[in-house]
Order: C-alpha cells, then structure tokens, then sequence
C-alpha cells in the first residue's frame, strides 16, 4: 500500500468509476485543466514528503505562547512545509483563473483536501482558513478590499481567522456583544473579545487578517443587527506594504487535548481603543456573509472527519497485517499450532470491514457533494437550484456523520492494535485526541441536527430531500436488476422506505407544533439519514464493483486466486465491503427508526435536577 493516509486507488474509484468525472470536464468551464490522476499522485507525494514529517512535532512541541509579546511560535518545521505548499498553488487550485486559481473540478479539490488534511491539518487546516476569507471578499467585497486582502489570502501571502465566537456567545452567535463605531473617515472602531479562534496567531505569514461578527452600536439586537468587518493584525497601504500594529492581541492559547500544533486562540480587539476595521458588504448583513464561510467550513470539517477515520482504518491494517497473536481459526489454511497475523482473525476482520466501510461510504458521499457543486457551476435555472439544494441538504449531514464516526472509528482502530494502540508510539491515540474537536467545528454536531431537520428538511417542504430520494431510487432499480444484488437492494429500499415513513411522522410533530420533540430527535435523525445515504453509496459502488469482479472471475471462484488478479482484490474487497455494510451495519438502522417513530418523550420531560442525586 503506498500510502497509510488515503487509499488512492479506492479515490479514483469513486472519481471516475462513480462520478465519471472526465464527463463533467469536458464542459467549457474545465476545459483548460487536465491532468487529474497526476494531481492526485502529486498531490500523495507532496502530503508525504512535506506535511507528514511535520505531525509528530507538531503533536510533541506544540504551540509556544509568550505572553509579553503577546505572540505564538508554532514549530520550526512549519515554516519551510507552509513555504512550500504556498508555492505550489494548492490554496486556489478550484477558484477561478480571474482570482489567480487553477479552475479544477471541486470534487478534485475534494480529494486533494482529504490527502492534505490526513498529513497535515496543523498547516493545512489553518490555511483553509485563509481561503475562506478570500471567498467571502471575493464575493462581497470592494474592488480596493479585493486588490489589497483577496489577493493575499488566496495565494497565501497573508492567513486569515473567522471570529465568531465569543465567551457568553457560542452557539447563540446572536448574543455576540462585539462593537463596532463608525469613524468620520468611514471605518470603525471596534472592541470585543473572540475565543477558540483557529490560528488567530502565530508566525507562519507576516500579516493575519481577521474576519470579524460584530454589531454596530444602534444596530437591531440578535443575528439580523451583526455585520461582518476586516480587521488586519497590521495595516497597510493599497500595495500591502505593512505599517503599524492595530489594535488586536492574542491574550493567550487553549491547552487542548488534541491538535497541540494548532493554536486556538483567544483573541481581545481594541482593548487600547485603537483597533481599526472595515466593513465587507452591507451593514446588517453580517449573518449572511459570514455563512459563505461556514458553509464552506463545514463541507472541509466533514472532509476532515473522513481524512482522520481514512488514517486510522490504513494504519489499522497496517498493524493487524504485521502483528501476529494467536492460531488460525480457519482449520483448512493453518496449522492449529501456527502463529499467525491478526488480521485473519474474524473479530479483527469486523473492526476492519467496520472501519473501511465508513472511509470508504463517507469519501463517496464526500466526494459526491463536490460533484454537486462542480455541477450548480456548470447549469443554471432549475437545474442549478436542484444541485444547491442537494448541497445544502448535505452539507450538515457530511460535516456531522462523517466526524462522529471519525471519534469512533479512531477508537475502533486503538481496540484493534490493543495496547500499543493506546502508547504514543503508533498514531492511533493521537488521530482520537485530534479528530474529537471536529464534531465541535463550525457548529457542533447538534446544532447540525437542528439545521438539517428545521431548515434543510421542514423549512424546505422536502423538496430537496424527494430529490435525494429519487437519486437513491435510480440505483436501487439498476441494482435489482442484477439477481445478485436484488437482496442488497432490497436492504436499502427497506430502510429507505422506513425512513420516508418517519419523515411523515415528524411532519405530523411539527403540525401539532410538538417542538421539544422534534428538537430531540433532531440528532438521531441525522445519524439515520447519514446511515442510509451510505447505504446507497455502498450499493452505488456495489453496482460497478460488482460486473467489474465478475468480469475478472472467469471460472475463477477461490478468492485467494482471484485476489492475485489485477484489481481483482480491491474489487473483491469493494464488493465485501458494501455487503457487509448493507447486509450488517445498515441492519442496526432499523432500531434508530423505531426510536424516531416512538412517542415516548423521556428526554422532553426529563427535570435538570434529577439527572444526579
């Protein structure tokens, strides 16, 4: 295997047996990018030989706060790592040739950012960061704003932050009490104090450029009187040329758990009264432009979810394939005396499979959201809506499915290497200290829940969520239409059908305005829709993994002679894989169904005092 970060045969598996992605660049907006495998292949060597060594220190060294200078020193290696990757214009490789990207596919940059987040988050997730700055300028703000911030942050010249969140303001973003006052020359003074602010400082880049939710003073109360405001660690002129520091201090850093050689920062803004800002796009409108951000935050975090379960699953097999423990229980193929590897023992097996079926299941949906951007940009009118909306539906689904089970399959992959699963000399335990703060990111999981069923499902009237059914429709007919696949068809179009059935229910909640229950069921129904979205994508590959096997097998029916065959293993192991998910793992879904159908209400009416005695 060539690498232990992602399976890169399994990624262009999904890209161009699945999505068929050399059908989306043939249209006129990507006709000038080609070349996508060997992105792909450089894209591994780039993660390999530049952002992997840069894991063990930053884990080790961490992040170094010296609070007279009021700065943060990340670790040596960092520099030359982000030096090289600034170089290689990975930053804007899916934006626009006007902005100075490469104009690739999103489902490309997708899977680029998966290899890029396995090797590297410290670096890697902070200069995403500096990409959702130059979006959100790139689409709201001033040709002079574009020219001087937009410019830099995309070719990552200059780092930006998101500063949304505040000590009495977390998930209640319109409780924020940051304040901005308009200045006679047209900026603001602004005042106020963010924490959990990623990468709000540190030395990678010579400027940091804050984007910060604050409210003008008069402004209307709650989310609809924030606006959102640039606010540079240095000034500037119009060339960039650096002046002096504005008025915005790093006050200290998180000791976390994970993610040590990332700095989470608390940081305190016009504290001497002198904190210069600029508004980007229209007073008021903060909320709105600041979800530009999110939005595209939250797909990455789910990306970044994946890219974590990716590496533990790898590193797993790596293990098991090397650690020997124990006899053979298949009597045919072993001396019953023979030591052999653990990885033939079946409850290792069942870790594996568990683990290479939510890598797998999640890089397809993943992956696929990203072909639904590449296609919004490629139509217009209602074809343009219908993919937005499949975005939109999807997008808490990815960022919450795919990072609860990351915490999982992190765990699961430290219970199949045993005790050196829990030592510091494999990575297992660092991937389950890192990977946790992702179900945090960007909203935590629960307030995912509450966006997918209140915004993404009742406010839309369903309408996207019928055309999510309609897609899952369309594979199951071509899969029943194999009488070798008809019973994991079948599978799928039960708990499908089970779930359209509870839809109703909770639209029957929502028409007795039973809101405490829905708000309850708000988190089991993400988990069951993620459950049976990826049973379609299991049953989706299983479609073309399966007549690709049969096509290898000839007379051929011994696995292990098969296996020799070209492909003939990944197929084999693609086609286990989606029936062990569909015919074992998607079983478990029926009883999270049961429990969204059922009246009982314990949690509604459960009394703060009596959780404890």
């Amino acid at each position: 295997m060539a690498t232990l970060l992602v399976d890169k045969r399994d990624q262009l598996f999904v890209l161009n047996e699945m999505l068929h992605i050399e059908e989306l660049c043939r249209h006129p907006k990507f006709k000038e990018v080609s070349g996508f495998e060997m992105v792909l292949t450089e894209a591994h060597r780039f993660a390999r030989s530049v952002f992997l060594p840069t894991i063990e220190p930053g884990d080790r060294e961490g992040c170094a706060f010296d609070p007279k200078t009021a700065s943060v020193k990340l670790p040596e290696c960092f520099q030359s790592a982000y030096e090289k990757f600034k170089e290689g214009g990975w930053l804007a490789m899916c934006d626009s040739r006007e902005v100075g990207g490469d104009g690739f596919p999103m489902s490309i940059g997708t899977a680029v950012a998966e290899i890029f987040y396995a090797a590297g988050f410290y670096i890697f997730g902070a200069a995403e960061l500096c990409h959702a700055g130059a979006k959100v300028l790139e689409l709201f703000g001033t040709d002079d704003q574009k020219a001087l911030y937009m410019t830099r942050l995309y070719s990552g010249e200059w780092m930006g932050t998101m500063c949304l969140t505040e000590p009495d303001a977390g998930s209640d973003v319109g409780a924020i009490q940051s304040t901005a006052t308009p200045n006679a020359d047209g900026t603001y003074r602004l005042t106020g104090t963010k924490i959990f602010i990623s990468a709000g400082e540190h030395d990678l880049t010579p400027n940091i450029i804050h984007m910060v939710l604050a409210r003008v003073e008069g402004d209307s109360p709650g989310t609809r009187g924030l606006s959102l405001f640039i606010v540079p660690k240095y000034l500037s002129d119009d060339n960039g040329n650096l002046g002096e520091r504005n008025d915005v201090v790093c006050t200290g850093i998180e000791r976390k758990m994970g993610l040590h050689g990332f700095p989470t920062c608390t940081i305190a803004f016009g504290d001497k009264g002198h904190c210069t800002a600029y508004l980007l796009g229209e007073r008021g409108k903060g909320i709105m432009e600041m979800f530009h951000m999110m939005n595209e935050q939250r797909l990455l975090v789910g990306v970044q979810g994946l890219s974590y379960t990716s590496a533990a699953f790898l590193h797993a097999v790596e293990y098991a394939r090397n650690r020997k423990q124990g006899s053979s229980v298949y009597a045919a193929r072993s001396e019953a005396e023979e030591q052999v590897t653990i990885v033939t023992h079946p409850d290792i097996k069942r870790m594996l499979l568990t683990m290479k079926a939510y890598a797998e299941g999640g890089r397809a949906l993943a992956y696929y959201i990203g072909w639904c951007i590449d296609h919004a940009g490629v139509t217009d009118g209602q074809e343009r809506e219908r993919w937005h909306g499949l975005v939109g539906l999807l997008t808490p689904v990815l960022k919450a499915y795919l990072t609860d089970n990351a915490w999982q399959m992190t765990g699961l992959a430290i219970q199949c290497a045993g005790g050196n699963g829990y030592c510091s000399d494999y990575p297992f335990e660092r991937l389950a200290r890192d990977c946790k703060v992702a179900a945090i990111y960007e909203g935590a999981n629960g307030i995912q829940a509450i966006d997918l069923l209140f915004r993404k499902l009742l406010a839309d009237k369903f309408v996207h969520f019928s055309e999510l059914m309609k897609q899952i429709d369309q594979t199951i007919i071509v899969a029943g239409s194999n009488s070798s696949l008809e019973s994991c068809a079948n599978a799928v179009k039960d708990i499908k059908d089970k779930l359209e059935q509870v839809v109703t229910h909770l639209i029957a909640l929502a028409e007795a305005k039973n809101m405490p229950s829905l708000y309850a069921k708000a988190a089991p129904l993400l988990e069951t829709i993620g459950d049976v979205i990826l049973g379609w994508m299991h049953l989706w590959q299983l479609t073309i993994a399966y007549p690709r096997l049969k096509e290898l097998d000839g007379e051929e029916t011994e696995p292990e002679t098969l296996c020799k065959k070209k492909d003939g293993a990944f197929y084999y192991g693609k086609v286990a894989c989606a029936r062990f998910y569909i015919e074992t793992l998607l079983k478990r879904t029926d009883g999270k169904i049961s429990e969204l159908r059922s009246d009982a209400d314990p949690v509604v009416y459960m009394f703060d005092k009596s959780f404890s005695g």
